[in-house]
């Protein structure tokens, strides 16, 4: 697993969605974005390149990720980002 920041992988999913490319990522948020203790796997959340925040042209920004554990799905995780609430520790593409 390569680690990469947020803004390298919002670059290389926004290409991967422009170029047609289905990609997934991982999302990795800090243990502080949590008032309990989740392990690393509850943590981290898979995201595909066909979401709207990696659309330039889409109306929206959503970003919808699912748990590694699965126990989390379909989670909005624009909102807990932009909120300032989660806080992203860093990220790999998935199968890379």
């Amino acid at each position: 697993m390569n680690k990469i920041g947020y803004s390298e992988m919002l670059d290389i999913m926004t290409k991967a969605y422009q170029s047609g490319e289905n990609k997934e990522a991982v999302i990795v948020f800090t243990e502080d974005s949590f008032s309990e203790f989740y392990s690393l796997e509850q943590r981290s959340y898979v995201v595909s390149s066909n979401n709207k925040l990696f659309n330039p042209a889409a109306c929206g920004s959503s970003l919808f990720g699912n748990c590694l554990d699965g126990s989390d799905l379909g989670v909005r995780l624009d909102i807990y980002i932009g909120s300032g609430d989660w806080h992203v520790e860093y990220c790999y593409m998935k199968g890379e």
